[in-house]
Protein backbone atom coordinates (compact mmCIF):
# COMPACT_ATOMS: atom_id res chain seq x y z
CA UNK A 1 0.00 0.00 0.00
CA UNK A 2 1.29 3.46 -0.77
CA UNK A 3 2.75 5.27 1.99
CA UNK A 4 -0.04 7.88 2.93
CA UNK A 5 1.41 11.40 3.22
CA UNK A 6 0.27 13.47 5.56
CA UNK A 7 -0.93 16.48 3.39
CA UNK A 8 -2.18 19.90 4.38
CA UNK A 9 -6.02 20.10 3.61
CA UNK A 10 -6.61 23.45 2.02
CA UNK A 11 -10.08 24.73 3.18
CA UNK A 12 -12.03 26.90 0.06
CA UNK A 13 -10.67 30.20 1.58
CA UNK A 14 -7.09 29.20 1.90
CA UNK A 15 -5.63 31.57 -0.35
CA UNK A 16 -7.78 34.84 0.11
CA UNK A 17 -6.60 37.85 1.68
CA UNK A 18 -8.63 36.65 4.99
CA UNK A 19 -7.65 33.71 6.87
CA UNK A 20 -7.90 32.47 10.57
CA UNK A 21 -4.95 33.17 12.95
CA UNK A 22 -4.12 29.32 13.45
CA UNK A 23 -0.79 28.48 12.41
CA UNK A 24 -1.11 25.07 9.68
CA UNK A 25 0.90 21.97 9.47
CA UNK A 26 2.63 21.59 6.14
CA UNK A 27 3.58 18.57 3.66
CA UNK A 28 7.00 17.44 2.22
CA UNK A 29 5.63 19.11 -0.61
CA UNK A 30 4.94 22.63 0.93
CA UNK A 31 8.22 22.84 2.52
CA UNK A 32 10.37 21.28 -0.27
CA UNK A 33 12.84 23.96 -1.10
CA UNK A 34 14.49 24.36 -4.79
CA UNK A 35 18.17 24.18 -5.90
CA UNK A 36 19.14 27.47 -7.12
CA UNK A 37 22.25 29.24 -8.74
CA UNK A 38 22.65 32.75 -9.33
CA UNK A 39 26.07 32.32 -11.37
CA UNK A 40 26.44 33.83 -14.25
CA UNK A 41 26.86 31.63 -17.29
CA UNK A 42 27.59 32.83 -20.48
CA UNK A 43 25.38 31.31 -23.32
CA UNK A 44 27.00 30.94 -26.99
CA UNK A 45 23.18 32.65 -28.01
CA UNK A 46 19.94 33.81 -26.65
CA UNK A 47 18.04 30.64 -27.99
CA UNK A 48 15.66 28.18 -26.91
CA UNK A 49 18.12 25.74 -28.32
CA UNK A 50 20.58 26.81 -26.17
CA UNK A 51 18.92 27.27 -23.20
CA UNK A 52 17.44 23.96 -23.40
CA UNK A 53 20.93 22.41 -23.13
CA UNK A 54 22.17 24.50 -20.51
CA UNK A 55 18.84 23.98 -18.75
CA UNK A 56 19.64 19.61 -19.33
CA UNK A 57 22.99 19.82 -18.14
CA UNK A 58 22.09 22.10 -15.05
CA UNK A 59 19.76 19.57 -13.55
CA UNK A 60 20.99 16.01 -14.87
CA UNK A 61 17.65 14.95 -15.89
CA UNK A 62 19.14 12.84 -18.54
CA UNK A 63 20.70 10.34 -16.20
CA UNK A 64 17.59 9.23 -15.33
CA UNK A 65 16.24 6.87 -17.66
CA UNK A 66 13.67 8.38 -20.41
CA UNK A 67 13.96 11.49 -18.13
CA UNK A 68 14.10 14.85 -20.11
CA UNK A 69 13.02 18.15 -19.80
CA UNK A 70 9.52 19.43 -21.45
CA UNK A 71 9.40 23.50 -22.16
CA UNK A 72 6.11 24.69 -20.53
CA UNK A 73 6.25 28.57 -21.65
CA UNK A 74 9.15 31.67 -22.70
CA UNK A 75 8.14 35.04 -20.68
CA UNK A 76 9.77 38.39 -21.88
CA UNK A 77 10.04 41.17 -18.75
CA UNK A 78 11.84 43.94 -18.90
CA UNK A 79 14.96 43.03 -17.99
CA UNK A 80 14.94 39.83 -19.53
CA UNK A 81 13.54 36.25 -20.78
CA UNK A 82 12.56 33.54 -18.46
CA UNK A 83 12.14 29.81 -19.66
CA UNK A 84 10.10 27.40 -17.77
CA UNK A 85 10.64 23.44 -18.14
CA UNK A 86 8.87 20.60 -16.24
CA UNK A 87 10.48 17.27 -15.80
CA UNK A 88 9.36 14.35 -17.88
CA UNK A 89 9.89 10.48 -17.50
CA UNK A 90 8.58 8.06 -20.48
CA UNK A 91 6.35 11.30 -21.58
CA UNK A 92 4.56 11.61 -18.65
CA UNK A 93 5.11 14.75 -16.59
CA UNK A 94 6.43 15.24 -13.27
CA UNK A 95 4.44 16.63 -10.73
CA UNK A 96 6.12 19.90 -8.95
CA UNK A 97 8.98 19.43 -10.57
CA UNK A 98 9.64 23.05 -12.19
CA UNK A 99 13.27 23.87 -13.80
CA UNK A 100 13.34 27.62 -14.23
CA UNK A 101 16.08 30.18 -16.36
CA UNK A 102 16.65 33.35 -15.76
CA UNK A 103 18.76 35.56 -18.41
CA UNK A 104 19.03 39.06 -19.52
CA UNK A 105 17.87 38.47 -23.12
CA UNK A 106 21.04 38.78 -24.15
CA UNK A 107 22.65 35.42 -23.52
CA UNK A 108 23.93 35.15 -20.07
CA UNK A 109 21.84 33.29 -17.20
CA UNK A 110 21.51 35.30 -14.53
CA UNK A 111 19.45 32.65 -11.82
CA UNK A 112 17.86 28.93 -12.22
CA UNK A 113 15.67 27.08 -10.12
CA UNK A 114 15.71 23.72 -10.27
CA UNK A 115 12.60 21.46 -8.76
CA UNK A 116 13.15 18.63 -10.41
CA UNK A 117 13.62 14.90 -9.19
CA UNK A 118 16.27 12.00 -9.21
CA UNK A 119 14.00 8.94 -8.38
CA UNK A 120 15.32 5.41 -7.40
CA UNK A 121 11.86 3.78 -7.05
CA UNK A 122 8.72 3.76 -9.55
CA UNK A 123 5.61 2.67 -8.26
CA UNK A 124 2.35 2.02 -10.91
CA UNK A 125 -0.40 0.55 -8.83
CA UNK A 126 -2.84 2.30 -10.39
CA UNK A 127 -6.75 1.65 -10.40
CA UNK A 128 -8.02 2.54 -14.29
CA UNK A 129 -9.02 5.83 -14.88
CA UNK A 130 -12.79 5.12 -14.64
CA UNK A 131 -12.11 3.47 -11.56
CA UNK A 132 -10.15 6.73 -10.24
CA UNK A 133 -12.90 8.84 -11.66
CA UNK A 134 -15.23 6.69 -9.56
CA UNK A 135 -13.90 6.71 -6.96
CA UNK A 136 -13.26 10.95 -6.68
CA UNK A 137 -16.74 11.48 -7.63
CA UNK A 138 -17.50 9.45 -4.70
CA UNK A 139 -15.48 11.49 -2.29
CA UNK A 140 -16.37 15.10 -3.66
CA UNK A 141 -19.43 14.61 -4.55
CA UNK A 142 -20.44 18.36 -5.21
CA UNK A 143 -17.73 18.90 -7.81
CA UNK A 144 -17.30 18.11 -11.09
CA UNK A 145 -14.49 17.36 -13.13
CA UNK A 146 -12.77 19.90 -15.72
CA UNK A 147 -9.95 18.16 -16.37
CA UNK A 148 -8.02 14.77 -15.71
CA UNK A 149 -4.15 13.57 -16.87
CA UNK A 150 -1.92 10.78 -15.33
CA UNK A 151 1.40 11.92 -13.72
CA UNK A 152 4.11 11.10 -12.10
CA UNK A 153 3.71 11.89 -8.10
CA UNK A 154 6.64 12.47 -5.77
CA UNK A 155 6.22 10.33 -2.32
CA UNK A 156 9.53 11.83 -1.33
CA UNK A 157 12.88 12.91 -3.22
CA UNK A 158 13.70 9.46 -4.09
CA UNK A 159 10.32 7.40 -5.14
CA UNK A 160 7.85 8.59 -7.30
CA UNK A 161 3.78 7.24 -8.14
CA UNK A 162 1.91 6.92 -11.16
CA UNK A 163 -1.33 8.50 -10.60
CA UNK A 164 -3.92 10.68 -11.83
CA UNK A 165 -4.42 14.38 -11.27
CA UNK A 166 -7.82 15.59 -11.58
CA UNK A 167 -9.06 19.56 -11.33
CA UNK A 168 -12.41 19.68 -9.95
CA UNK A 169 -14.95 22.46 -9.09
CA UNK A 170 -18.22 23.01 -8.04
CA UNK A 171 -21.41 25.37 -7.67
CA UNK A 172 -19.46 27.80 -4.96
CA UNK A 173 -16.40 28.26 -7.61
CA UNK A 174 -14.27 26.00 -5.36
CA UNK A 175 -11.54 24.81 -7.78
CA UNK A 176 -9.75 21.85 -6.48
CA UNK A 177 -6.93 19.80 -7.00
CA UNK A 178 -6.68 15.95 -6.68
CA UNK A 179 -4.01 13.62 -7.22
CA UNK A 180 -5.10 9.87 -6.56
CA UNK A 181 -4.13 6.55 -7.03
CA UNK A 182 -8.02 5.41 -7.56
CA UNK A 183 -7.99 4.07 -3.97
CA UNK A 184 -6.60 7.04 -1.67
CA UNK A 185 -6.44 10.67 -1.76
CA UNK A 186 -3.03 11.38 -1.83
CA UNK A 187 -2.85 15.37 -2.37
CA UNK A 188 -5.42 18.27 -2.08
CA UNK A 189 -4.75 21.62 -2.97
CA UNK A 190 -7.40 24.66 -3.23
CA UNK A 191 -6.17 26.36 -7.05
CA UNK A 192 -8.11 29.37 -5.65
CA UNK A 193 -5.42 32.68 -4.94
CA UNK A 194 -6.99 34.25 -2.06
CA UNK A 195 -6.33 37.42 -3.12
CA UNK A 196 -11.86 45.17 -28.37
CA UNK A 197 -13.20 48.30 -28.87
CA UNK A 198 -11.35 51.64 -28.01
CA UNK A 199 -12.50 53.01 -24.70
CA UNK A 200 -14.73 55.94 -24.01
CA UNK A 201 -14.67 58.26 -20.99
CA UNK A 202 -17.12 58.58 -18.22
CA UNK A 203 -17.58 59.57 -14.66
CA UNK A 204 -17.84 57.53 -11.61
CA UNK A 205 -17.75 57.35 -8.03
CA UNK A 206 -15.85 55.45 -5.99
CA UNK A 207 -13.81 55.47 -2.20
CA UNK A 208 -10.16 56.61 -2.80
CA UNK A 209 -9.32 54.07 -1.58
CA UNK A 210 -11.26 53.88 1.49
CA UNK A 211 -13.55 56.28 3.58
CA UNK A 212 -11.09 55.87 6.52
CA UNK A 213 -7.77 56.42 4.99
CA UNK A 214 -9.43 59.45 2.94
CA UNK A 215 -11.26 61.04 6.48
CA UNK A 216 -8.48 60.48 8.54
CA UNK A 217 -10.43 57.20 10.85
CA UNK A 218 -10.41 54.22 12.19
CA UNK A 219 -13.29 51.90 12.32
CA UNK A 220 -15.96 52.79 14.49
CA UNK A 221 -18.53 55.38 15.40
CA UNK A 222 -20.06 56.97 12.40
CA UNK A 223 -17.74 55.14 10.24
CA UNK A 224 -19.27 51.58 10.52
CA UNK A 225 -20.35 49.17 7.88
CA UNK A 226 -23.85 49.00 9.54
CA UNK A 227 -24.98 45.97 6.97
CA UNK A 228 -23.94 48.32 3.86
CA UNK A 229 -26.54 51.06 4.88
CA UNK A 230 -25.79 54.52 3.54
CA UNK A 231 -24.57 57.18 5.89
CA UNK A 232 -23.73 60.65 5.34
CA UNK A 233 -20.13 60.35 6.41
CA UNK A 234 -19.26 57.58 3.73
CA UNK A 235 -21.27 58.99 0.85
CA UNK A 236 -19.27 62.44 1.50
CA UNK A 237 -16.14 59.90 1.12
CA UNK A 238 -16.53 58.92 -2.23
CA UNK A 239 -14.79 60.60 -5.11
CA UNK A 240 -15.71 61.24 -8.54
CA UNK A 241 -13.12 59.82 -10.96
CA UNK A 242 -13.04 59.72 -14.63
CA UNK A 243 -13.40 56.35 -15.74
CA UNK A 244 -12.04 54.37 -18.92
CA UNK A 245 -15.37 52.45 -20.11
CA UNK A 246 -16.71 50.67 -23.55
CA UNK A 247 -19.20 52.14 -25.39
CA UNK A 248 -21.27 49.44 -27.54
CA UNK A 249 -24.76 49.14 -28.43
CA UNK A 250 -25.69 52.87 -27.37
CA UNK A 251 -24.75 52.34 -23.25
CA UNK A 252 -21.48 52.58 -21.28
CA UNK A 253 -20.20 49.61 -19.69
CA UNK A 254 -17.63 48.93 -17.17
CA UNK A 255 -14.72 47.02 -19.43
CA UNK A 256 -11.82 47.62 -21.10
CA UNK A 257 -8.61 46.41 -22.08
CA UNK A 258 -7.70 45.78 -18.20
CA UNK A 259 -10.99 44.22 -16.60
CA UNK A 260 -14.37 43.58 -17.31
CA UNK A 261 -17.17 43.38 -14.47
CA UNK A 262 -19.32 40.42 -14.95
CA UNK A 263 -22.07 38.39 -12.88
CA UNK A 264 -20.71 34.76 -13.08
CA UNK A 265 -21.30 34.31 -9.06
CA UNK A 266 -24.56 34.45 -6.75
CA UNK A 267 -25.82 36.81 -5.83
CA UNK A 268 -26.94 37.55 -9.23
CA UNK A 269 -26.65 41.47 -10.13
CA UNK A 270 -26.43 42.37 -13.63
CA UNK A 271 -23.13 44.68 -14.29
CA UNK A 272 -24.40 47.95 -14.34
CA UNK A 273 -24.38 50.24 -17.43
CA UNK A 274 -25.13 53.58 -17.86
CA UNK A 275 -27.16 55.00 -21.22
CA UNK A 276 -25.51 58.84 -20.54
CA UNK A 277 -21.68 58.95 -19.09
CA UNK A 278 -22.29 58.29 -15.29
CA UNK A 279 -21.79 56.04 -12.67
CA UNK A 280 -23.19 57.20 -9.68
CA UNK A 281 -24.03 54.75 -7.21
CA UNK A 282 -24.19 54.97 -3.03
CA UNK A 283 -22.24 52.07 -1.50
CA UNK A 284 -26.04 50.52 -0.49
CA UNK A 285 -26.26 49.80 -4.08
CA UNK A 286 -24.10 46.60 -5.03
CA UNK A 287 -22.96 48.46 -8.47
CA UNK A 288 -20.96 50.51 -6.11
CA UNK A 289 -18.63 47.89 -5.66
CA UNK A 290 -18.72 46.89 -9.30
CA UNK A 291 -17.54 50.81 -10.37
CA UNK A 292 -15.24 50.50 -7.50
CA UNK A 293 -13.53 47.48 -8.51
CA UNK A 294 -13.78 48.58 -12.00
CA UNK A 295 -11.77 51.68 -11.08
CA UNK A 296 -9.05 50.71 -8.75
CA UNK A 297 -7.81 47.65 -10.94
CA UNK A 298 -8.02 49.69 -14.42
CA UNK A 299 -5.27 52.47 -12.13
CA UNK A 300 -2.91 49.23 -11.44
CA UNK A 301 -3.25 47.96 -14.99
CA UNK A 302 -2.26 51.52 -16.64
CA UNK A 303 1.12 51.85 -13.37
CA UNK A 304 2.77 48.21 -14.26
CA UNK A 305 1.88 48.86 -17.90
CA UNK A 306 3.66 52.47 -18.56
CA UNK A 307 6.43 50.83 -16.30
CA UNK A 308 7.08 48.52 -19.65
CA UNK A 309 5.78 45.22 -18.19
CA UNK A 310 3.35 42.70 -20.00
CA UNK A 311 1.58 40.72 -16.93
CA UNK A 312 -1.31 43.15 -16.99
CA UNK A 313 -1.94 43.20 -21.13
CA UNK A 314 -4.75 40.47 -20.56
CA UNK A 315 -8.24 41.36 -19.00
CA UNK A 316 -9.29 40.23 -15.65
CA UNK A 317 -13.02 39.07 -15.31
CA UNK A 318 -14.68 40.63 -11.90
CA UNK A 319 -17.98 39.71 -10.16
CA UNK A 320 -17.68 42.45 -7.37
CA UNK A 321 -20.62 41.03 -5.97
CA UNK A 322 -19.82 37.11 -5.43
CA UNK A 323 -19.79 33.95 -3.32
CA UNK A 324 -23.31 34.17 -2.02
CA UNK A 325 -22.77 36.47 1.31
CA UNK A 326 -19.32 35.08 1.90
CA UNK A 327 -16.57 37.86 3.60
CA UNK A 328 -13.85 36.36 1.31
CA UNK A 329 -11.85 37.06 -1.88
CA UNK A 330 -9.45 35.05 -4.57
CA UNK A 331 -8.37 34.64 -8.14
CA UNK A 332 -8.82 31.74 -10.22
CA UNK A 333 -6.55 30.87 -12.77
CA UNK A 334 -8.59 28.06 -14.64
CA UNK A 335 -10.88 30.25 -16.30
CA UNK A 336 -10.61 32.39 -19.77
CA UNK A 337 -10.61 35.26 -19.02
CA UNK A 338 -8.91 34.33 -15.37
CA UNK A 339 -11.07 35.58 -12.67
CA UNK A 340 -11.37 37.72 -9.67
CA UNK A 341 -14.32 37.02 -6.93
CA UNK A 342 -15.46 39.46 -4.19
CA UNK A 343 -17.34 38.78 -1.39
CA UNK A 344 -19.61 40.85 0.41
CA UNK A 345 -20.06 39.48 3.72
CA UNK A 346 -18.69 41.77 6.36
CA UNK A 347 -17.37 45.02 4.80
CA UNK A 348 -17.95 44.37 1.15
CA UNK A 349 -14.54 43.53 -0.02
CA UNK A 350 -14.88 45.58 -3.66
CA UNK A 351 -15.45 48.82 -1.00
CA UNK A 352 -11.77 48.57 -0.11
CA UNK A 353 -9.14 49.15 -2.50
CA UNK A 354 -6.64 47.21 -0.49
CA UNK A 355 -8.02 44.17 -0.77
CA UNK A 356 -9.65 44.91 -4.86
CA UNK A 357 -5.44 45.87 -5.24
CA UNK A 358 -4.19 42.54 -3.19
CA UNK A 359 -6.27 39.83 -5.29
CA UNK A 360 -4.90 41.70 -8.85
CA UNK A 361 -1.93 41.20 -7.28
CA UNK A 362 -2.32 37.80 -7.72
CA UNK A 363 -3.42 37.83 -11.33
CA UNK A 364 -0.26 39.55 -12.14
CA UNK A 365 2.35 37.38 -10.34
CA UNK A 366 0.46 34.52 -12.27
CA UNK A 367 1.08 36.18 -15.46
CA UNK A 368 4.72 37.40 -14.68
CA UNK A 369 5.64 33.82 -13.93
CA UNK A 370 2.45 31.04 -14.34
CA UNK A 371 2.24 27.80 -12.58
CA UNK A 372 5.18 28.70 -10.16
CA UNK A 373 3.26 29.30 -6.80
CA UNK A 374 3.73 26.04 -5.05
CA UNK A 375 6.01 25.96 -1.53
CA UNK A 376 5.02 27.90 1.33
CA UNK A 377 7.36 30.19 1.19
CA UNK A 378 6.87 31.30 -2.36
CA UNK A 379 2.79 30.95 -1.21
CA UNK A 380 3.86 33.61 1.43
CA UNK A 381 5.70 35.86 -1.10
CA UNK A 382 2.80 36.22 -3.19
CA UNK A 383 0.43 37.04 -0.38
CA UNK A 384 2.98 39.73 0.42
CA UNK A 385 3.14 41.01 -3.04
CA UNK A 386 -0.28 41.71 -3.08
CA UNK A 387 -0.17 43.30 0.44
CA UNK A 388 2.90 45.53 -0.90
CA UNK A 389 0.58 46.37 -3.68
CA UNK A 390 -2.12 47.58 -2.22
CA UNK A 391 -0.03 49.95 0.73
CA UNK A 392 2.15 51.53 -2.27
CA UNK A 393 -1.27 52.22 -4.17
CA UNK A 394 -2.98 53.43 -1.03
CA UNK A 395 0.05 54.98 0.43
CA UNK A 396 0.78 57.03 -2.62
CA UNK A 397 -3.33 58.26 -2.13
CA UNK A 398 -2.93 59.22 1.19
CA UNK A 399 -0.49 58.21 3.93
CA UNK A 400 -2.72 58.23 6.56
CA UNK A 401 -1.99 54.70 8.94
CA UNK A 402 -0.36 53.48 5.49
CA UNK A 403 1.24 50.47 7.75
CA UNK A 404 -2.65 48.83 7.56
CA UNK A 405 -2.93 46.55 4.73
CA UNK A 406 -7.80 46.31 4.66
CA UNK A 407 -8.02 49.60 6.80
CA UNK A 408 -11.66 49.48 5.79
CA UNK A 409 -12.53 45.91 5.24
CA UNK A 410 -10.24 44.89 8.20
CA UNK A 411 -9.10 45.78 11.30
CA UNK A 412 -12.72 45.28 12.75
CA UNK A 413 -15.11 42.97 14.37
CA UNK A 414 -14.82 40.63 10.79
CA UNK A 415 -11.35 40.51 10.80
CA UNK A 416 -8.56 41.81 11.86
CA UNK A 417 -6.25 42.91 8.89
CA UNK A 418 -2.40 43.02 8.36
CA UNK A 419 0.72 45.09 8.66
CA UNK A 420 2.76 46.05 6.82
CA UNK A 421 5.02 47.85 9.13
CA UNK A 422 5.99 44.53 11.09
CA UNK A 423 9.25 44.37 12.75
CA UNK A 424 9.05 40.19 12.13
CA UNK A 425 12.43 38.45 10.68
CA UNK A 426 13.73 36.08 8.98
CA UNK A 427 14.07 33.00 9.86
CA UNK A 428 12.66 33.70 13.63
CA UNK A 429 9.05 34.58 12.81
CA UNK A 430 8.09 32.05 10.10
CA UNK A 431 5.04 30.33 11.77
CA UNK A 432 4.10 28.22 8.58
CA UNK A 433 1.19 30.61 7.82
CA UNK A 434 1.81 32.06 4.37
CA UNK A 435 -0.11 35.33 5.69
CA UNK A 436 1.52 36.06 8.74
CA UNK A 437 5.23 35.20 7.20
CA UNK A 438 4.32 37.16 3.94
CA UNK A 439 4.63 40.01 6.60
CA UNK A 440 8.29 39.96 6.94
CA UNK A 441 8.45 40.19 3.05
CA UNK A 442 5.75 43.08 2.52
CA UNK A 443 7.28 45.44 5.57
CA UNK A 444 10.50 44.85 4.17
CA UNK A 445 9.48 46.07 0.48
CA UNK A 446 7.77 49.08 2.78
CA UNK A 447 10.67 49.89 4.61
CA UNK A 448 12.27 49.78 1.05
CA UNK A 449 9.46 52.15 -0.57
CA UNK A 450 10.76 54.73 1.86
CA UNK A 451 14.17 54.55 1.22
CA UNK A 452 13.92 54.88 -3.05
CA UNK A 453 10.42 55.95 -3.80
CA UNK A 454 7.37 54.12 -4.68
CA UNK A 455 8.04 54.11 -8.35
CA UNK A 456 11.74 52.29 -8.26
CA UNK A 457 10.51 49.84 -5.81
CA UNK A 458 7.00 48.81 -7.78
CA UNK A 459 9.65 48.21 -11.11
CA UNK A 460 11.88 46.21 -9.22
CA UNK A 461 9.81 43.78 -7.06
CA UNK A 462 7.66 43.60 -10.39
CA UNK A 463 10.63 42.67 -12.46
CA UNK A 464 11.45 40.16 -10.02
CA UNK A 465 8.62 37.92 -9.78
CA UNK A 466 9.66 37.00 -13.65
CA UNK A 467 12.25 35.32 -12.32
CA UNK A 468 10.10 33.32 -9.51
CA UNK A 469 9.77 29.77 -9.43
CA UNK A 470 8.11 26.66 -7.42
CA UNK A 471 9.19 26.28 -4.08
CA UNK A 472 11.98 29.25 -3.72
CA UNK A 473 12.49 30.79 -0.56
CA UNK A 474 12.97 34.66 0.76
CA UNK A 475 16.30 34.46 0.10
CA UNK A 476 15.83 33.81 -3.36
CA UNK A 477 13.72 36.04 -3.41
CA UNK A 478 15.93 38.58 -2.25
CA UNK A 479 18.25 37.64 -4.84
CA UNK A 480 16.31 38.09 -7.48
CA UNK A 481 15.53 41.63 -6.24
CA UNK A 482 18.95 42.52 -6.32
CA UNK A 483 19.14 41.10 -9.96
CA UNK A 484 16.26 43.24 -10.94
CA UNK A 485 18.00 46.30 -9.57
CA UNK A 486 21.66 45.42 -11.55
CA UNK A 487 19.79 45.08 -15.26
CA UNK A 488 17.79 47.62 -14.45
CA UNK A 489 19.33 50.21 -12.25
CA UNK A 490 23.10 48.69 -12.67
CA UNK A 491 22.75 48.05 -9.21
CA UNK A 492 22.52 51.59 -7.86
CA UNK A 493 20.35 50.66 -4.91
CA UNK A 494 22.35 47.98 -3.84
CA UNK A 495 23.78 49.45 -0.49
CA UNK A 496 20.23 49.73 0.75
CA UNK A 497 18.66 46.83 -0.70
CA UNK A 498 21.42 44.51 1.27
CA UNK A 499 20.74 46.53 4.55
CA UNK A 500 17.03 45.99 4.63
CA UNK A 501 17.98 42.27 3.81
CA UNK A 502 20.46 42.22 6.51
CA UNK A 503 17.61 43.42 9.14
CA UNK A 504 15.39 41.17 8.06
CA UNK A 505 17.56 37.94 7.83
CA UNK A 506 17.30 37.74 4.43
CA UNK A 507 20.16 38.91 2.90
CA UNK A 508 21.92 36.05 0.43
CA UNK A 509 24.76 34.11 1.15
CA UNK A 510 27.91 35.67 0.03
CA UNK A 511 26.22 39.27 -0.64
CA UNK A 512 28.51 41.81 1.55
CA UNK A 513 27.04 45.15 3.26
CA UNK A 514 28.03 48.82 2.46
CA UNK A 515 29.27 50.47 5.48
CA UNK A 516 26.83 53.58 6.72
CA UNK A 517 23.88 52.58 4.19
CA UNK A 518 21.13 54.18 5.70
CA UNK A 519 21.74 57.20 8.22
CA UNK A 520 20.39 57.25 11.36
CA UNK A 521 18.55 61.08 11.68
CA UNK A 522 15.81 59.87 13.29
CA UNK A 523 15.23 62.40 16.71
CA UNK A 524 11.69 61.71 17.62
CA UNK A 525 9.90 58.24 16.89
CA UNK A 526 7.25 58.18 13.97
CA UNK A 527 4.04 56.94 15.93
CA UNK A 528 0.65 58.31 16.51
CA UNK A 529 -2.41 57.25 18.40
CA UNK A 530 -5.92 56.54 17.13
CA UNK A 531 -8.68 56.81 19.68
CA UNK A 532 -11.22 53.69 18.84
CA UNK A 533 -14.08 53.27 21.12
CA UNK A 534 -12.48 50.32 22.77
CA UNK A 535 -10.01 51.95 23.89
CA UNK A 536 -6.98 53.23 21.50
CA UNK A 537 -4.24 51.85 18.76
CA UNK A 538 -0.79 52.78 18.38
CA UNK A 539 0.86 52.65 14.95
CA UNK A 540 3.78 54.10 12.99
CA UNK A 541 4.43 54.34 9.24
CA UNK A 542 7.82 53.03 9.64
CA UNK A 543 9.28 49.65 11.10
CA UNK A 544 10.73 50.22 15.02
CA UNK A 545 12.99 47.42 16.45
CA UNK A 546 13.02 46.68 19.87
CA UNK A 547 10.30 49.36 20.83
CA UNK A 548 7.72 49.32 23.94
CA UNK A 549 4.46 51.04 24.57
CA UNK A 550 4.34 52.24 28.61
CA UNK A 551 0.53 53.75 29.83
CA UNK A 552 1.46 55.88 32.30
CA UNK A 553 -1.32 57.68 34.84
CA UNK A 554 -2.11 61.40 35.33
CA UNK A 555 0.34 60.79 38.55
CA UNK A 556 3.49 59.79 36.79
CA UNK A 557 2.87 56.28 37.38
CA UNK A 558 4.09 53.59 35.37
CA UNK A 559 1.07 50.76 35.18
CA UNK A 560 1.01 48.72 32.17
CA UNK A 561 3.63 47.54 29.77
CA UNK A 562 4.13 46.09 26.57
CA UNK A 563 5.51 45.42 22.94
CA UNK A 564 5.42 47.80 20.12
CA UNK A 565 4.65 45.33 17.16
CA UNK A 566 3.42 48.16 14.36
CA UNK A 567 -0.22 48.04 15.15
CA UNK A 568 -0.68 48.31 19.12
CA UNK A 569 -3.71 47.80 20.49
CA UNK A 570 -4.55 49.22 24.19
CA UNK A 571 -7.55 47.76 25.46
CA UNK A 572 -9.61 50.57 27.39
CA UNK A 573 -11.46 48.14 29.62
CA UNK A 574 -8.37 47.49 31.76
CA UNK A 575 -8.51 51.39 32.53
CA UNK A 576 -10.59 54.25 34.55
CA UNK A 577 -11.59 56.82 32.31
CA UNK A 578 -9.29 59.67 32.70
CA UNK A 579 -6.05 60.90 31.05
CA UNK A 580 -3.13 58.87 30.21
CA UNK A 581 0.11 59.54 28.28
CA UNK A 582 1.32 56.42 26.53
CA UNK A 583 5.12 56.76 25.86
CA UNK A 584 6.71 54.45 23.15
CA UNK A 585 10.36 54.39 23.26
CA UNK A 586 13.55 52.24 22.21
CA UNK A 587 17.52 52.53 23.09
CA UNK A 588 17.76 55.73 20.63
CA UNK A 589 14.45 57.38 20.83
CA UNK A 590 10.78 58.09 22.24
CA UNK A 591 7.48 59.89 22.11
CA UNK A 592 4.83 60.66 24.48
CA UNK A 593 1.16 60.85 23.18
CA UNK A 594 -1.57 62.04 25.29
CA UNK A 595 -4.73 59.33 25.44
CA UNK A 596 -7.78 60.61 26.53
CA UNK A 597 -9.59 57.43 27.84
CA UNK A 598 -13.52 57.53 28.15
Amino acid sequence: MLLLLLLLLFSASSFAQKTSVEETSVSFLELRNCKSSFAETKLTEESEATVNKFAHEFAHVESIYESKLKLQYTQESLAGKHYSYIQTIGNTIVYNSEVKVNTNGKAVVLSVFDNSFSPKTFTDKNSSLAQAEIFVKEKFQSFYSLKNEIIWFPLSETELAKAYRFELQNAASENLEIITNGREILYKRDLNTYAAQADSTAKGFVFMPDPLTSSGNVYGGSFIDNYDNDSPWLTNERKEVSLSVEFSNNVFKLKNSFVQISDFDLPNNIPATAVLPMFNFSRSNLNFEQVNAFYHITEIGKHIKSMGFNCANTLVDVDANALNGQDNSFFATNYNPQRLYFGIGGVDDAEDADVIVHEYSHFLSYNASPQSNTGNERLALDEAFGDYNAASYSRAINDFNWGWVYNWDGHNAFWTGRVVNSNKTYPTNLVNNIYKDGEIWSSMLMQLWSDIGKNTMDKLIVQAHYGYAQNIKFTDAANLLLSADQQLFNGLHYCILTQRMFERGVLPSGKTLCTNAIANIQKELPVVLLQTPDGCIVTSPETLWNTTVEIIDAAGKKIHTQPFEGRTIIDGKRFAPGIYFVKVSNSNSSKILKWFKQ
